[in-house]
């Protein structure tokens, strides 16, 4: 199978098992915020936040190297899998430390401390089930990442829905995610036995000294990537308590769920990115290039739409409690769009063996967003948490491919980063005309869209792309008699 048609293949899986995932975790994340209220639910979120944050010493940036090395040697997967397991149990030991000692300096009530004790016993079995998923990823069998994308949205919501009908508090939703997690990594297990080999341990020093020092960087830049994507629900709760996390959580949930796109793309594309990057260093920049392309071209209609149906979205959803959301909402789906591009740059990097270069970008973008949250959320809350979001992922994207063309990877995205943003900005004037004449927004948006469409069809698309568009249309429909 050719390397386009694996990618191919691995997307469609994962799009199937990720749609159905936020399905369910669609229905999980209304019944959750409708039960706990924006209180209870900004307790649960600051939980799964921190361990987040903290989880990333459980994995150390091994995961990643065990993809990148496995996918260039599978006969290495035994190896890293025996050595990899006894090393996240130990490090997790080691966060949770830290993370004990955190909750009860600050002085959270003792609820949260137990919110948070019990997910963080879920964060260990989480890099566990990383590591499998890791391995199989490098094997280019994504099928299974699929089969737990959708494990970990119906356990939670059988267990979400048993215990809203016991009346149960919010530390039974932080027994469901752990026994979620539990659940996710015995599958995985399974299917390692099943289908790969039997997991052994080892204690072989010399590979964990070795594995350490190469991974590193990549667990420096997960920090900080996690530090990007949760610092500002911990800051939140810190500065404003977990109410306002509630209100964040809920806009911070939806425009995340607009990320299934790049996420699944870029998991499918990263055993292919090694090799072009070993065989071909001009095939490995056209397909970053192409790649940054087309997620551009979705990345903006799918921001603007969202802030045109904000309000609807959240009210329908969540209910007119949740309301304060929506400007989050609103601010947070850009930074959503700025993601589409940075989350392929950031594998990029990797498979490039770039790692210390990542880890200096991704830092400094971190750095960006807690000073930003520092200055902005004292005096306007979770929205100014939102802005700091936007400006750091602003800032991220822009030093990413600066750095990229610096070490002979330019792409050129200049003329190709013209035709969405016209695009963009006729949709916006249109919108705003046919708003001011009270024309329908469900109408405003069809229009939008079409008209949206045509302007990429016509300036965004070389010749190569519109037959590649054709033949996939011509492919879509159902064969004749």
């Amino acid at each position: 199978m050719s390397s386009a048609k694996r990618v191919a293949r691995n997307t469609s899986l994962l799009t199937i098992g990720q749609i159905i995932s936020y399905g369910e975790g669609a229905i999980y994340a209304i019944l959750v915020a409708r039960y706990l209220g924006a209180a209870g639910l900004g307790v649960l979120n600051f939980g799964l936040a921190l361990t987040a944050v903290f989880g990333i010493l459980a994995t150390f940036g091994l995961t990643t190297l065990a993809t990148r090395e496995v996918a260039k040697d599978r006969g290495l997967a035994r190896k890293y899998v025996a050595n990899l397991i006894p090393m996240e149990v130990l490090l997790g030991l080691a966060a949770i430390g830290l993370i004990v000692a955190l909750v009860n300096s600050v002085g959270y009530s003792q609820q949260t401390i137990c919110v948070v004790y019990i997910l963080s016993v879920g964060m260990i079995v989480s890099a566990l089930s990383s590591l499998f998923l890791a391995i199989f990823q490098a094997f280019e069998q994504l099928e299974f990442q699929a089969a737990v994308s959708v494990i970990i949205s119906v356990v939670p919501l059988c267990g979400v829905v048993i215990a809203i009908l016991l009346h149960l508090s919010v530390v039974a939703f932080a027994l469901v995610w752990l026994v979620t997690y539990g659940a996710g990594l015995a599958y995985l297990y399974g299917i390692c036995v099943r289908r790969f080999f039997v997991p052994r341990l080892e204690a072989d020093f010399t590979f964990w000294k070795r594995a350490l020092t190469e991974a590193w960087p990549m667990a420096a830049t997960a920090v900080s990537v996690i530090i990007f994507f949760r610092i500002d629900v911990v800051m939140v709760s810190l500065i404003q308590g977990t109410t306002a996390v509630g209100f964040y959580s809920v806009a911070y949930t939806l425009s995340e769920a607009s990320l299934v796109v790049p996420s699944l793309f870029v998991a499918s594309l990263f055993p292919v990115l090694a090799k072009l990057h070993r065989d071909s260093t001009q095939s490995f920049r056209d397909a970053c290039a192409l790649a940054i392309k087309y997620l551009m071209y979705l990345a903006l209609p799918m921001a603007f739409v969202v802030t045109l149906w904000a309000k609807p979205i959240v009210s329908l959803l969540f209910g007119a409690s949740f309301d304060p959301s929506v400007g989050a909402l609103q601010i947070l789906i850009w930074s959503a769009a700025l993601m589409y591009p940075s989350y392929f740059l950031g594998t990029a990097f990797v498979a490039a063996n770039l790692q210390k270069l990542s880890l200096t970008l991704n830092s400094l973008q971190a750095a960006l967003n807690i000073g930003l949250n520092v200055l902005l959320i004292p005096g306007y809350s979770y929205l100014g948490a939102s802005f700091a979001t936007v400006g750091a992922a602003a800032g991220g994207l822009a030093l990413a491919l600066f750095f990229l063309g610096r070490n002979g990877f330019a792409l050129g995205l200049r003329g190709a980063s013209l035709p969405p943003f016209f695009g963009l900005a006729v949709v916006v004037a249109i919108s705003a005309l046919l708003h001011l004449s009270n024309v329908p927004l469900a109408l405003i948006t069809i229009v939008d869209l079409i008209v949206y469409a045509a302007v990429i069809y016509r300036f965004g698309l070389n010749e190569q792309d519109k037959q590649l568009l054709l033949s996939l249309l011509k492919r879509s429909r159902p064969a004749e008699a």
